[in-house]
């Protein structure tokens, strides 16, 4: 009988925002849920050193959180983000500067100017969006005029 592998991994979706949760030693662990009532600030302002900020939702809700945390005092490796929602992604329209949730597609409609836009995969994390361009560069505005 053959031994099973040493490091069995499971698979994990490819989100950029994923980082398995650990508790450290001496931390003092704080679990955000998305919808959970008490806002992330408040929370924030009654933490003591040592925290460990846990983050869960989806894209949007995570990223305002870790840019949130950040602003109190957090560093990067202090906060865990896990998505529980992949459903919708917040996309920055680099033409208008607006960022808005849209469905999983690779091409929308930008809700405040309406250029047709393009959904890269690049993922800013000062943003916390998915980076949208102009679809078509030479009628950049064609599909919000009439």
């Amino acid at each position: 009988m053959a031994d099973a592998p040493r490091n069995q991994h499971k698979t994990l979706p490819s989100v950029p925002c994923y980082r398995p949760t650990r508790q450290r030693p001496g931390s003092q662990p704080l679990v955000v849920r998305q919808g959970d009532g008490q806002p992330l600030q408040e929370r924030l302002k009654q933490a003591h050193m040592g925290l460990h900020l846990i983050i869960e939702g989806d894209e949007a809700f995570i990223w305002k959180g870790h840019r949130l945390a950040r602003e109190h005092g957090l560093q990067a490796n202090e906060i865990d983000l896990l998505l529980t929602d992949a459903s919708t992604r917040p996309v920055y329209c680099v033409h208008c500067t607006t960022t808005q949730n849209s469905p999983l597609a690779d091409t929308l409609t930008c809700q405040h100017c309406g250029v047709g836009l393009e959904v890269r995969t690049h993922f800013s994390q000062r943003l916390g969006a998915y980076l949208g361009v102009c679809r078509d560069a030479d009628q950049p505005f064609a599909e919000a005029r009439p």
